[in-house]
């Protein structure tokens, strides 16, 4: 009952906020939004990157399973030979989980041990990789005794972790960890007024993210750092951010099978970390509060909206450092909650709430998620994304987007509909991400509408 009337008191506040969407919008009247006309299919993510493992069978020129490769490494890289991911060839397989562009179809297998590549379609189901009839040259030297050899180790004095992963999947490097730099980021920009529908300008709330995973010699996740910034702060709600993290169990049917593991399994690493803003969630099993208000974070109460104040968005960021205590093949999602009440939270589009949602809140103004409840006990697997989304409206429209981007977003201007700051955007929707994945690099060239972010940054 208790939480039945605090939903109830939640939905009558925000029946009078439905006009409002920002805390430095005025009240002119708006226009009609074309976005919610938009007719997208029902399984559509709402996110630019294709996220996917990728498994490989060594063979010989005979067709045949290979071991030759058996404790070196196989680099998945780029078409120009920039490593994404690196994994060790156990039995004769190794897999690679990618986070690319849907509209990259090709990536090259790389043998540093042999100096072998070969160029693979991602849309194949059965991907092998050739070597010939011998084993890698012998007389490497395994350091730290954790069966990756220091050639291809990037940590060989440390037998935890072996290599360096980072997310989303593409970012240029050289051969030493110390030289690489991301290419590539996470962008998440969200509308506020969850359950409710807002004017669709989507930066309310916009975050870059990078995220780095360390995995040891059998390829599990262990170690990992975050690096959240806050690009747009236009939210008139103040809007916490959190992290939780699933064991991932392979795929089905191009889904993700992600299992709920046992309690505190991850933690914060000591001193990697500032407990002013980050915590672990008391809510929920293994997640992060990255922070509990994205105003904590700045110096100023900043919109970078193209109205109210301006602020560079890459000062006082917020990192941390995670550590898991059972080294095993992970996922990590973000997800957004009221900071004055916890169990108010949006995230994008796939997902189930977590343990600290309050579910009768669900199914409620705009908002088209099931009902049904949702068992978070550990074992609990489910398929990703989810058959029947949640955090959707009746015609699939979402709260929240995703995009991975190499440049400085722009964003669009106060109460402007992203399709008009975004001309390509609408074919992008309507395809369910098929065309025009890099919609958000064409902007319209008109600073009525399309507000630009990088401007402000003073060292990229």
């Amino acid at each position: 009952m208790k939480r039945l009337t605090k939903a109830m008191v939640i939905l009558t506040i925000f029946s009078l906020l439905i006009s409002v969407s920002c805390n430095n919008k005025n009240d002119d009247p708006v226009k009609e939004n074309e976005f919610e006309k938009l007719v997208v299919p029902d399984n559509f993510t709402w996110s630019t990157l294709n996220k996917s493992e990728i498994n490989v069978t060594i063979t010989d020129p005979d067709g045949e399973i290979s071991h030759n490769l058996d404790g070196f490494p196989l680099d998945a890289t780029d078409l120009q030979g920039n490593r994404l991911v690196r994994s060790s060839v156990i039995d004769g397989e190794v897999s690679f989980y990618l986070e690319l562009n849907h509209s990259i179809e090709s990536i090259a297998l790389y043998s540093p041990s042999l100096d072998l590549n070969s160029v693979i379609n991602l849309t194949d189901d059965n991907i092998t990789f050739s070597v010939p009839d011998k084993s890698p040259k012998a007389g490497y030297i395994d350091s730290d005794g954790d069966g990756v050899y220091d050639d291809f180790d990037d940590f060989p004095y440390d037998a935890e972790i072996a290599y360096e992963l980072q997310y989303p999947s593409p970012y240029e490097s050289s051969t030493t960890t110390k030289n690489r730099r991301f290419s590539f980021w996470y962008y998440q920009i969200f509308e506020d007024l969850w359950p409710y529908t807002g004017d669709y300008d989507f930066n309310d709330l916009t975050l870059k993210i990078k995220m780095t995973v360390k995995t040891n010699g059998s390829n599990r996740w262990k170690r990992g750092t975050f690096d959240v910034y806050i690009w747009t702060n236009g939210a008139s709600i103040d809007l916490g951010c959190g992290i939780d993290f699933f064991r991932y169990n392979g795929s089905r049917s191009g889904k993700s099978r992600l299992e709920y593991m046992q309690d505190n399994n991850i933690s914060l690493v000591s001193g990697n970390y500032n407990p002013a803003y980050t915590s672990t969630d008391p809510d929920a099993q293994n997640a992060i509060i990255v922070f509990n208000n994205a105003d904590d974070v700045k110096p100023v109460d900043y919109y970078n909206t193209g109205e109210g104040i301006s602020f560079d968005p890459m000062i006082n960021y917020v990192s941390f450092e995670w550590d898991a205590h059972v080294p095993q093949n992970m996922r990590a999602y973000m997800y957004l909650f009221y900071s004055d009440d916890r169990s108010h939270e949006v995230r994008t589009v796939g997902l189930p709430p977590t343990a600290g949602m309050d579910m009768n809140l669900l199914h409620t103004g705009d908002d088209d998620s099931p009902t049904t409840g949702w068992n978070w006990d550990p074992g609990n697997e489910f398929l990703y994304p989810l058959e029947e989304s949640f955090f959707v409206t009746d015609n699939h429209h979402p709260w929240g987007i995703e995009i991975e981007y190499s440049g400085d977003l722009s964003v669009a201007f106060e109460k402007v509909d992203i399709m008009d700051a975004f001309p390509r955007f609408k074919s992008w929707a309507e395809s369910g991400g098929t065309v025009n994945n890099n919609w958000y690099r064409y902007p319209e060239n008109d600073p009525t509408l399309v507000f630009d972010v990088g401007n402000l940054v003073g060292t990229k």
